[in-house]
């Protein structure tokens, strides 16, 4: 095993490119997560074995070494060697151009696995969910060519098993979307007749009940706090972070609405922001708040990049395009520890600032239905899960307990 000795450098230039990932280009913590652990590995087996960055024949020898000692990261359907090439390319340019692996579907399979996705686009599906069916779909192709299987007639009710028990345990939701679309796909090849074998009856179904936990809240104070000192409205980067705050935190957007915000939605002359949502396909109509409005017009002037994009809020480095939710999370987490304010066994994304919103209208009285039209809630149930923060609403309903009258219990025949 490497004996990963504290190295200072190492550990700020695997923190820098990881941080580069979910920032500018808009990776999502677990992918960053990922290839930030890859990164530290490799760069400690380079040191320890004393060979450059640049010398390639190194790759092979760190891939037997994660073979040996770390074949989970060889199972998760990730390539360390996409996470190398990525790594080399931030330290050489200080810019990554492309983080996706190709969805490579080649063979009688991936033929195969290319007509079900198309059927899925015909079908209207949202482009996030056929983004989500190619990745499974390449990662089980990716499984099946290890295992020499090339033909769907090959393929074998164990193969399946084995692939899902090597499913990475971390994400239970993961698992269960993940045997849903390859059971999914095996039936749809045994109603094509592309094979004899229903395989799909022999794949357990999946399932995933996420566990009701507790929203994360903030206080009012932490808020503040947050919105003060969690950035710097000096720099461009900082006028877009504090409006990406703003929007979160006074009127409890979502960040793949943050991220879609148009120059359209903002009806200047009625004060209104109006918005198609992207989860829900509802339209939501906010007012726009003079501080909202005002860092809007700050972030325009001041900071935005110059573009053509019709998006308002863009990545700090060119290309610029349109944000990710990842880097509003990113951004609200960052802002948080640079504010001091205490996150431990609490969320810090950007859906804690929506919960906190919910939490302190409800102690505020605003009526359920009030606050299900604020979250763009298509009904009351989904915002009653913020009630269980609420203590003060929730005391009011709390009964007196009848005194028991004497002799109740001698109605029972106890035994000694």
């Amino acid at each position: 095993m490497i004996q990963k000795k504290v190295n200072q450098s190492i550990v700020d230039t695997v923190e820098k490119a990881a941080q580069y990932l979910m920032s500018d280009l808009g990776l999502s913590e677990p992918v960053t997560k990922t290839h930030r652990t890859i990164w530290e590995l490799f760069l400690f087996f380079l040191r320890e074995k004393k060979m450059d960055l640049s010398d390639t024949s190194g790759n092979s020898k760190f891939l037997d070494y994660l073979l040996e000692n770390r074949p989970d990261l060889l199972r998760r359907g990730h390539s360390p060697l996409h996470s190398i090439k990525l790594l080399r390319e931030y330290l050489r340019s200080g810019k990554i151009l492309n983080t996706k692996e190709p969805w490579v579907f080649h063979g009688e399979i991936g033929t195969n696995m290319q007509e079900y996705i198309a059927e899925k686009i015909a079908e209207h599906l949202r482009e996030s969910s056929i983004q989500t069916y190619r990745i499974q779909l390449s990662r089980f192709l990716r499984y099946l060519s290890k295992n020499e299987i090339r033909r769907v007639e090959e393929i074998r009710v164990e193969h399946i098993l084995i692939y899902i028990k090597h499913l990475p345990p971390e994400h239970k939701s993961n698992i269960y979307i993940a045997i849903s679309i390859v059971k999914r796909f095996l039936k749809w090849l045994f109603d094509q007749n592309r094979t004899t074998l229903n395989l799909s009856i022999q794949v357990p179904s999946g399932r995933y009940v996420q566990q009701s936990t507790l929203p994360a809240i903030y206080t009012r104070e932490e808020i503040e706090k947050t919105l003060r000192s969690g950035v710097d409205r000096g720099y461009s980067t900082g006028k877009r972070d504090y409006l990406v705050l703003l929007l979160a935190a006074k009127l409890g957007l979502r960040s793949s609405d943050i991220c879609n915000l148009r120059f359209e939605n903002i009806l200047w002359d009625r004060s209104v922001l109006l918005i198609e949502q992207v989860k829900t396909s509802r339209m939501l109509e906010l007012p726009l708040l003079a501080e909202i409005g005002n860092a809007i017009i700050d972030y325009l002037k001041y900071g935005r990049p110059k573009s053509d994009e019709p998006f308002i809020l863009l990545t700090a480095n060119s290309p610029f395009r349109k944000m990710k939710s990842a880097s509003i999370f990113s951004i609200t987490s960052t802002s948080f520890r640079r504010a001091g304010v205490e996150t431990a066994n609490r969320k810090h994304g950007p859906h804690a600032l929506r919960h906190s919103l919910a939490a302190r209208m409800l102690e505020g009285q605003t009526s359920m239905p009030v606050i299900s039209e604020v979250l763009g809630h298509g009904n009351t149930n989904s915002t009653m899960y913020y009630m269980r923060v609420d203590i003060r609403s929730l005391g009011v309903c709390v009964l007196d307990v009848p005194p028991i009258r004497e002799g109740f219990y001698e109605q029972f025949n106890w035994k000694k």
